[in-house]
């Protein structure tokens, strides 16, 4: 299928020169042609920007057309935006330096782009593959695109593909939040798509988890980090007239406190829970949010399903 230069992948490396040829190789199986990546090297000091420089010469007779730029400052939000300015294609996705894309993943993003030419974003299922080679497929079926997301992250960074005009007029990427961007940039594009969709399916992506990853440090420690996201949230929301979505951010926020409390600090957890419970007019409201809290923190898991179950209507935000 040759669909012209319908797709680039932007790929935001710093110092993976052990996972790194894993990546390349599963970007240079697949099986759509002519295909663009952007590779953007976040001032590596082991041997990654020579990897990524040797590897666009190899496959540049394939139909693979890459370019190796470099992003002094640090963090993947300025490395993603940096590659997002050199973008000409009409679409835009993100991958990550030590994940893998399945050969006919982007075959199928350009079908699906041809099907559904009004979605501003498509999101996608992925697949998470332990150290003992286990592979879980992860898939929301939420019919609200939105509240999915705002709940469990699915449009995160390589679950999804955009117009690019779509995402440099929403402003790309926050580099201003070191944690959760992806979940904040998520919900600013779907709060402002009127088109928005989701297809499942066979997973096109292998997400394999890495302890040298940011969002393997926990919660506790970057609690303010993470509020800070979901502050940035809240803003999207309201400003695209999404207030009525506001609840499922502070049910984001309710379990955030409760996997904090899991981890020991529960002077930051209780600070969290007072700010939320204040927010909300109504026992009845502030009672279900302490359950969702309560069932986190005692299981470690349920908040989700507890809160699609109990918000059945939207509370009144102060």
């Amino acid at each position: 299928m040759n669909t012209g230069s319908l797709i680039t992948i932007i790929l935001p490396v710093r110092n993976r020169a052990d996972l790194l040829p894993r990546t390349l190789h599963s970007l240079a199986a697949q099986s759509l042609r002519p295909l663009k990546v952007i590779a953007v090297d976040n001032a590596s000091t082991d041997s990654t920007h020579e990897i990524l420089t040797r590897w666009a010469e190899e496959v540049a007779t394939t139909g693979l057309e890459v370019t190796v730029l470099q992003e002094k400052k640090p963090g993947a939000s300025a490395a993603r935006n940096r590659g997002l300015r050199e973008v000409t294609t009409p679409y835009v996705m993100f991958f990550d330096s030590d994940d893998e894309m399945l050969p006919g993943h982007t075959l199928r993003l350009a079908e699906c782009i041809a099907a559904n030419p009004q979605a501003e974003v498509i999101g996608f299922d992925i697949a998470v593959r332990d150290d003992d080679g286990w592979t879980d497929i992860k898939s929301v079926n939420d019919s609200d695109l939105l509240r999915g997301h705002i709940l469990h992250a699915s449009i995160a960074t390589q679950k999804f593909i955009t117009k690019t005009n779509f995402v440099k007029t929403a402003g790309g990427w926050n580099e201003d939040l070191p944690r959760w961007n992806d979940l904040e940039l998520g919900t600013r594009l779907l709060a402002a798509a009127k088109n928005p969709m989701i297809f499942h399916g066979d997973a096109g992506v292998i997400v394999h988890p890495s302890d040298k990853s940011i969002s393997a440090s926990g919660f506790a420690k970057d609690a303010n980090l993470l509020n800070r996201a979901i502050d940035e949230m809240e803003t999207d929301l309201r400003n695209n007239g999404k207030k009525e979505y506001l609840v499922w951010t502070g049910v984001r926020r309710m379990i955030l406190a409760a996997l904090i409390r899991r981890e020991g600090d529960c002077e930051s957890a209780r600070t969290m829970e007072t700010i939320i419970l204040k927010r909300h007019n109504g026992w009845k409201w502030r009672f279900k949010l302490r359950l969702i809290g309560a069932t986190v923190r005692f299981y470690g898991r349920g908040g989700c399903l507890l809160a699609e179950m109990l918000f059945s209507t939207k509370p009144q935000e102060r």
